[in-house]
């Protein structure tokens, strides 16, 4: 019981071959659109990554975070308020800044001579771009930071800020240097 004939049995298997073969076609472009989209992202990711290790290479070549001498209250404060306009202060909103007195870092040659600050009425992004411009600015480092809400305005944007910035100095130990030197010559003999 055939109720096809050949011819048309030949053309049915042609046209579903056909179809098959179509189908195999649009898969492969689509397979291969999306490897070049994964490897557009590959090469991006590269370059980026490329940069990257530039950039950490030209940060290891800076110098030591110690410097010799502390900047002066003068050129912090001017830096201070660079940084403050940079991150758009509103006038008033620095309340504090104040030096305090250099302490030796442990059993170490550096000394730490802290800055505290005391701003008020700042949104959070304020307190980011300020923080990041004084502190790539100037040297110093952020030791420790206190974000609090004005009094009455607990539900606000805006915070009353307590940070303390670091600079950090190389300062020899009195006595180090006669250690440093017998050492030197003990290990030339």
């Amino acid at each position: 019981m055939n109720f096809l004939p050949q011819k048309n049995k030949n053309q049915l298997m042609a046209g579903t071959i056909g179809i098959a073969l179509l189908a195999v076609v649009g898969w492969s472009a689509s397979e291969l659109a999306d490897s070049r989209a994964e490897e557009s992202a590959a090469r991006q990711e590269l370059v980026d990554c490329q940069e990257r290790i530039t950039r950490i290479e030209s940060l290891r070549q800076r110098p030591a975070i110690a410097g010799a001498a502390t900047i002066g209250i003068a050129a912090l404060s001017q830096r201070i308020e660079q940084a403050a306009l940079l991150a758009n202060f509103a006038q008033g909103s620095i309340l504090r800044i104040e030096p305090q007195t250099a302490r030796r870092v442990g059993d170490t040659n550096y000394l730490e001579v802290p800055t505290q600050l005391q701003l008020r009425q700042l949104t959070l992004e304020q307190v980011s771009t300020f923080l990041h411009a004084v502190c790539s600015q100037s040297g110093l480092n952020l030791r420790d930071i206190r974000l609090s809400a004005p009094r009455g305005q607990e539900t606000g944007d805006r915070w009353t800020v307590e940070a303390t910035l670091i600079d950090t100095l190389y300062s020899p130990m009195a006595g180090h240097e006669s250690i440093n030197a017998m050492n030197v010559a003990a290990e030339v003999k």
